[in-house]
């Protein structure tokens, strides 16, 4: 008789095998999403700083702008009379206009915060105070000028009147008679104006 042929078994996974197969999908699965997160963050925070990057520069660029805008009627100035370093005037404007974007400045052509009238002319705006060290705000009038050289002109003769009672020729004296004799209430009103100098070298324009 002839003999019968032993059927052979299909092998089976074992359990093991199975479960080895399924930790390695998940784990490559895993691995992907896990690059994709990446990219998406990094993509993310690329985007983040492309655009505060580029709002920096759009700050920077408009501070430079108004830097400009003050120089030129304040180096003229200073040029006929010698009485005001530019680099006060151009640092005063700067902390009293908050760049050029105060209400004051815009509506009264007044970068310095000089209060009273011009001529006849004023415009009352809040503003603020220090008083025993204290933040308070107030309502004030301020001198309404007709041009920024105007209002230059006019500071210039204020602080040679009221606040330097001799020629200052270097900016951290300057800024320290303001303090002393009273123009701000502001009790690091020096300090500031020193440090506008010396961060955006104002003092190039007082030679």
């Amino acid at each position: 008789m002839p003999k019968r042929r032993k059927r052979r078994r299909k092998k089976t996974a074992s359990p093991a095998t199975a479960t080895w197969i399924f930790v390695m999908v998940l784990l490559v699965l895993g691995g992907g999403l896990l690059v994709r997160g990446k990219i998406k963050t990094d993509l993310q925070n690329r985007a983040t700083t492309q655009t505060e990057t580029s709002a920096s520069s759009n700050e920077s660029a408009s501070q430079q702008k108004f830097i400009k805008k003050m120089a030129k009627p304040a180096v003229r100035v200073y040029r006929q009379n010698g009485q005001v370093l530019p680099s006060i005037v151009i640092a005063q404007a700067i902390l009293e206009s908050s760049w050029g974007t105060s209400a004051l400045f815009l509506q009264a052509n007044n970068p310095f915060g000089v209060k009273g009238s011009y001529e006849g002319r004023t415009k009352s705006f809040p503003t603020t105070e220090y008083v025993n060290n204290k933040k308070i705000s107030i309502n004030a009038n301020f001198r309404d000028y007709p041009s920024l050289t105007a209002a230059i002109l006019d500071h210039d003769a204020l602080l040679k009147r009221d606040y330097f009672k001799q020629t200052v020729t270097d900016y951290p004296t300057a800024a320290k008679l303001l303090q002393r004799n009273g123009y701000a209430t502001d009790p690091k009103y020096a300090k500031k104006l020193t440090n506008l100098i010396a961060t955006y070298n104002l003092n190039e324009y007082d030679t």
